[in-house]
């Protein structure tokens, strides 16, 4: 063998072991966003055991939760986010919006990642409180670092949504790490609301991906917007029509390369 089939096979291998490297630093996300109700259907009957079942079966890698309860008594005086972990085999964070009904209410994130970090920002709403805008930090296989949000904006008026929305932009601006948010928005994808959290992110559903109601769906308000500075693909989305909720879940499947 002479020194230029030599050379040629060098490169060959260095070729291979770069679009090997290429192909490691890519990761594959699943992620959900729900509303789950309190755990209970649009009767108000407990469906926490069947939510359970359907995110473990989903196969999600993320799940943001809105409108979880932890110790309630209208929910059985149940630790929902601590049930659901146990139940999908996940790792979780909750933050509380306020105490309620003998526990608290809240947002909740469950992830197969393992949760570094769990931030509590607080967002002003119309009657003078607050509620919880959950920030995790996750490490992917990758060694890439993630700040999940998990929002539930303000129901009453699109003027205090508008404040809301324009605390999270700046949060996700001044972030060390890339975000994706998952949420129930309480906004159409028309409402200037959506416009604002666009600065940032990128809305990974299509204008008819309806969650709300249930039966028949009819508003599209809950979302999973992913960061523009990430290198990222949508590869596949889905509205799942489980009715085990008021809402209806949305799943996003996305690939990262680093």
């Amino acid at each position: 063998m002479n020194s230029r089939n030599i050379v040629v096979i060098v490169i060959g291998l260095l070729l291979m072991v770069a679009s090997v490297e290429r192909l490691s630093a890519q990761q594959k996300l699943k992620i959900m966003s729900y509303n789950i109700h309190h755990g209970a259907d649009a009767n108000e009957q407990d469906q926490l055991e069947e939510m359970a079942a359907f995110i473990k079966e989903s196969g999600a890698d993320i799940v943001g939760l809105q409108e979880v309860d932890s110790m309630c008594r209208r929910s059985g005086k149940v630790d929902q986010p601590l049930i659901l972990a146990q139940k999908t085999g996940m790792h979780y964070t909750y933050t509380r919006h306020f105490a309620y009904d003998g526990g608290s209410y809240g947002l909740a994130l469950l992830s197969k990642f393992p949760i570094a970090l769990t931030v509590n920002e607080r967002l002003p709403v119309s009657t003078g409180a607050t509620t919880s805008f959950l920030i995790a930090d996750i490490e992917l296989p990758t060694h890439r670092t993630l700040s999940i949000g998990v929002v539930h904006l303000d129901y009453r008026a699109e003027s205090g949504r508008l404040q809301q929305a324009e605390i999270i932009d700046r949060i996700i601006k001044k972030a060390r790490h890339p975000f994706i948010l998952t949420g129930d928005m309480n906004a159409e994808p028309q409402h200037e609301t959506l416009a604002v959290l666009s600065r940032q992110l990128i809305s990974t559903q299509g204008q008819h991906a309806f969650t709300y109601p249930t039966a028949p769906p009819k508003k599209k308000i809950d979302y999973i917007m992913v960061d523009k500075r990430l290198k990222a693909a949508v590869i596949e989305t889905k509205v799942p029509p489980v009715l085990f909720s008021d809402h209806l879940p949305i799943i996003s499947t996305i690939t990262i390369v680093q």
